[in-house]
């Protein structure tokens, strides 16, 4: 995948489960390198994939790889995206339903008050939690499971005058900023 330019993959520095997958097609397939491979969930709807972060996260967009090409009756037609302190005060961010069918990577940039476009990229905001939920409540053709080919988590912008910005305290690179603020 080419994430947006200048958002780093924040993917791998969470811990990623599923509500239920079928043998050999499980959460891992959803952060390999191929959009061959795939998540397939396996039990009643709603599916779902939970992210936890170990501590408070910058998340800046969320891109999910969907091929109606290849899945028919098992690709998504509606994504809802909770974030939260914990599993237990979830919020919904975004609520998307597909006009057509995806056959791409899809780009979901978030934040609080973000109502922009799905496919838009530019915006420069960013939400921050310790968990994640991408659940999926609906498919094409009514189909009961769910396949995902793959997700990816970007972080915000690197660039050194966005740490600065704003900021009481003068540090200037990621690692010394993420102290900036009290939990």
């Amino acid at each position: 995948m080419n994430p947006p330019a200048g958002l780093p993959d924040i993917s791998r520095l969470a811990r990623w489960s599923v509500s239920s997958s079928k043998q050999g097609l499980g959460v891992a397939n959803l952060l390999d390198s191929s959009t061959d491979t795939y998540w397939q969930s396996d039990g009643h709807q709603p599916h779902t994939i939970a992210i936890t972060f170990p501590h408070r996260h910058q998340i800046h967009s969320i891109s999910i790889y969907a091929d109606y090409d290849r899945d028919e009756s098992y690709t998504p037609c509606c994504i809802r995206i909770l974030s939260g302190t914990d599993q237990y005060d979830l919020q919904l961010l975004k609520e998307v339903h597909f006009d057509t069918e995806p056959r791409t990577w899809i780009h979901f940039p978030l934040s609080n008050d973000d109502t922009s476009d799905h496919s838009s990229s530019s915006s420069n905001s960013s939400v921050m939690a310790h968990h994640l939920h991408l659940v999926f409540p609906l498919n094409y053709e009514n189909g009961r499971d769910v396949r995902v080919r793959a997700v990816r988590l970007l972080g915000p912008p690197t660039n050194h005058e966005m740490f600065k910005r704003d900021k009481i305290l003068p540090f200037t690179t990621p690692e010394f900023y993420m102290y900036d603020t009290l939990r």
